[in-house]
């Protein structure tokens, strides 16, 4: 009995083995050594990465995305302030509520 069940384990163990490979397999390829990429030549590259011919473009656009940062940081350091404002105005509000219930008897509530 022992020897069946040994056996019929070991079958589901091996079972998951393949199963595990076949996802493996179907995840990443054929589960060979993989091949590196073709390379490419000059032309290529150059082809693929270059936007324009000129060279001042690569500073206009730093420039842009600078002056687009800032903008995004001013907005924040806005909200920041505007946030802080209406903390400042609840926190008041609520010491003033506090002092108005702190004269209050439980009986008058």
């Amino acid at each position: 009995m022992n020897l069946l069940m040994a056996t019929k384990s070991s079958n589901e163990v091996q079972n998951k083995a393949r199963e595990k490979r076949t996802d493996r397999e179907i995840l990443l390829g054929s589960g060979g050594e993989t091949k590196p990429r073709s390379s490419r030549n000059l032309k290529e590259i150059v082809a693929k990465y270059r936007k324009s011919k000129d060279a001042s473009s690569p500073a206009a656009s730093a420039r842009n995305k600078r002056v687009q940062r800032q903008e995004k940081l001013e907005k924040i350091s806005n909200d920041t302030e505007e946030l802080e404002g209406r903390s400042e105005d609840y926190a008041s509000l609520a010491n003033e509520f506090l002092k108005k219930m702190e004269k209050r008897k439980w009986w008058q509530l």
